[in-house]
């Protein structure tokens, strides 16, 4: 019974000249217009030195002197001279003789010092307190620290493209009126502000390929910063090594010398056919909500056939979807396939995960459908409607018609970021490009498969509710 339903469907969908045209015709269609739209903007323009404006504020400066601090601190001589100046002063005492010597290091200098056990306790550290007799190196070296000897302006300013031409150009000498002035005027492409290790913003104006690129650069940065500082906290007897752990992290960063941005596809156009698969994939779910709508007895005379019938709904249910999503995938591979093998286009990143993650997009679209069918007694023009909004309207929020929307989103809504369902598929893309298969791309997938599952689970549990009577 469950396969023959599922054939059934599968079936009438492929006869639907209307699904058809919109999820498999329309979108090869879409996918040309992009390739000869995008496909010489960014060879164009992808060896021009990128003009920036950066500020340092005190803060970034301060924790970097704090990092190096520590990590240059004599902790095994410290120890041992307290040591030593306890032993002689018990025996000094037991002996009845006076005791002048002046402590090594005072014991309020030392709780505190005890007292840090991460990353986050050490940056908060007074330098004003720090015990310097005790430094590895000469106070100067700590006390002259200055922005140039931040670890991030500092990969900043390696940068190289593939031809060997600097990425990144510093423009000095100018207050922050006059950058943003030079930003207003496309003097420059983004103003950076580092605040700490891993707070760094990005002012941008407008969208192209420069500001992707910085985009990409800072994400990147930030990653492997906070990979340093997950390290340090790990285990607290690492803070000794913070400067080296950082360093180690960031030098990580070098690939980017060799590959710009890291990724096997540098393009930052190629974020329009990302979202061109979260599209095909979210429209799936207009099949999904009609082959469930039109088995509803308030829908159609089918639906009362259904509902009345001695099978279980539920299985019903799961036997189209199951078409819907066959069918699905069937296009998206084949758009896919069209896509990297007839046009060309470098989506980045391990072929055979591209074609995973364009499998499991198909899941979010086909379920989100699922779950809509099942919303009450609305009518389906309405369902629909919802649908629409949904998947044109989180297209448009995760960069399908503006590039630098999701930017945007991720900067003042993270949160939406995570429930958007275009932008869950097009930031799995986006970690295999730039990242590889890695704990980005995990993190990404493991979105996917949550939404897809919540998603289902609300269908069924909805589906379970509904009869013919309560419809």
């Amino acid at each position: 019974m469950f396969g023959r339903i599922c054939i059934a469907e599968l079936k009438r969908l492929v006869r639907s000249k209307k699904y058809m045209f919109w999820t498999f015709a329309f979108p090869i269609m879409l996918g040309t217009l992009f390739y000869f739209a995008f496909s010489t903007i960014y060879s164009s323009q992808k060896s021009e030195t990128i003009p920036v404006v950066i500020e340092v504020t005190d803060n970034a400066i301060n924790e970097y002197k704090i990092l190096q601090a520590f990590s240059n601190l004599d902790t095994d001589q410290m120890s041992s001279d307290l040591e030593q100046y306890y032993e002689d002063k018990a025996v000094a005492e037991a002996m009845g003789e006076s005791f002048d010597k002046e402590i090594p290091i005072s014991d309020e200098t030392m709780d505190k010092i005890e007292d840090i056990q991460s990353y986050d306790d050490m940056k908060k550290y007074n330098l004003a307190d720090f015990p310097y007799d005790y430094l590895k190196v000469d106070r100067s070296e700590i006390d002259n620290i200055s922005k140039d000897d931040l670890p991030f302006i500092k990969m900043l300013k390696n940068l190289t493209y593939d031809d060997g031409n600097k990425m990144v150009e510093e423009v000095e000498g100018i207050t922050h009126e006059e950058a943003e002035e030079k930003l207003s005027d496309g003097d420059i492409a983004g103003i950076i502000t580092v605040d700490s290790m891993q707070d760094i913003y990005l002012l941008v104006n407008g969208n192209g390929v420069k500001h992707s690129i910085l985009s990409t650069i800072i994400s990147e940065y930030k990653l492997e910063a906070g990979k340093a500082i997950d390290t340090i906290n790990d285990d607290h007897e690492n803070l000794e090594r913070s400067s080296e752990i950082m360093d180690e992290s960031t030098e990580s960063i070098e690939y980017i010398e060799a590959k710009s941005t890291g990724g096997d596809n540098k393009d930052p156009f190629i974020a329009y056919f990302y979202n061109l698969i979260a599209m095909i994939a979210i429209m799936g779910s207009t099949a999904s909500l009609n082959v469930i709508v039109m088995s509803q007895a308030n829908q159609s005379d089918v639906g009362i056939r259904v509902d009345m019938s001695p099978s279980i709904k539920i299985i019903h249910e799961l036997a189209q979807l199951l078409a819907v999503f066959i069918l699905q995938s069937i296009i998206l591979i084949f758009t896919l396939t069209y896509l990297i093998f007839i046009l060309g286009i470098k989506f980045g990143g391990n072929i055979t995960f591209i074609y995973l993650t364009t499998l499991l997009a198909g899941l979010v679209g086909d379920n989100l459908g699922f779950m809509i069918a099942h919303f009450g007694k609305i009518a389906i023009d309405k369902k629909e409607a919802f649908l629409m909004a949904i998947f044109l309207g989180g297209g448009f929020m995760s960069g399908l018609m503006y590039g630098d929307m999701k930017i945007i989103v991720e900067q003042k809504a993270p949160w939406f970021n995570r429930i958007n369902p275009s932008a869950v598929i097009t930031d799995a893309f986006y970690a295999l490009n730039v990242f590889g298969v890695g704990p980005r791309y995990y993190r990404a997938v493991m979105y996917i498969l949550i939404t897809s599952g919540v998603m289902l689970l609300i269908g069924c549990i909805l589906s379970r509710r509904s009869s013919y009577k309560s419809l």
